[in-house]
């Protein structure tokens, strides 16, 4: 049987500091140590992926600090992206070869991770041909941004639960303006973060085929 993945649930985190956890966590698994899961929330922040132009940033420094974001960019895929409190965030620091999984495959695993999580709020989403992520009818629900060093991931997902979607008109989300999005609540799901945080570790568990020890919200830093 695989090694466990494990799970680490960290609240409310700064994107910096879930840089530097990422980098830790892809250090000890680059050195032999376990495949592990950050799940966490961000407070209001926008990132830039590799694919970003001059034109998927839709305000000034001035209104993004106004409005509280921090703006950073980033070494992951795609391209502009919102986080805010209420969004549950995966970053999963995975060995992909050990795990016999590919890119493409490690994608599709993540998206499955994602809609099992709205299947447990009640909300029916779906892969869409508009892009990668999880959708509904109303528009992107999930987002999806890698990125694989040495065979090793990085980032991870965002699925929208019950934050403020009005960050998501600072930017072009995945280059496209205008593009529609989506959380649980909007979808009628009355839920919040922490409701949901069994359901995501096990979604992980049966994705990567493991085994989790103790409850998810036990696991910190």
């Amino acid at each position: 049987m695989r090694e466990p993945i494990r799970w680490k649930w960290l609240g409310l985190c700064a994107y910096e500091r879930s840089l530097a956890l990422q980098a830790a966590a892809w250090e000890a698994r680059r050195a032999g140590g376990s495949d592990v899961c950050l799940a966490l929330e961000h407070p209001p922040t926008i990132t830039l992926g590799r694919r970003v132009t001059s034109a998927d940033l839709l305000t000034t420094p001035t209104e993004l600090a106004r409005r509280g974001f921090t703006c950073h960019s980033t070494e992951r895929g795609g391209g502009a992206t919102c986080h805010a409190p209420g969004q549950l965030v995966l970053y999963p620091i995975v060995n992909l070869p050990e795990r016999g999984i590919g890119i493409r495959t490690f994608v599709w695993l993540l998206e499955a991770i994602m809609l099992e999580v709205a299947d447990a709020a009640g909300v029916a989403a779906h892969r869409d041909a508009r892009g990668r992520g999880i959708w509904t009818e109303r528009g992107k629900l999930g987002a999806v941004g890698l990125r694989v060093r040495e065979g090793i991931s990085t980032h991870g997902i965002a699925l929208n639960v019950s934050l403020d979607l009005s960050g998501y008109t600072l930017i072009a989300p995945c280059g496209v303006r205008d593009l529609p999005v989506t959380s649980l609540r909007a979808e009628g799901a009355s839920v919040e973060i922490v409701d949901l945080l069994t359901a995501a570790a096990q979604a992980c568990v049966r994705r990567f085929g493991t085994t989790l020890g103790g409850h998810p919200e036990e696991a910190r830093f």
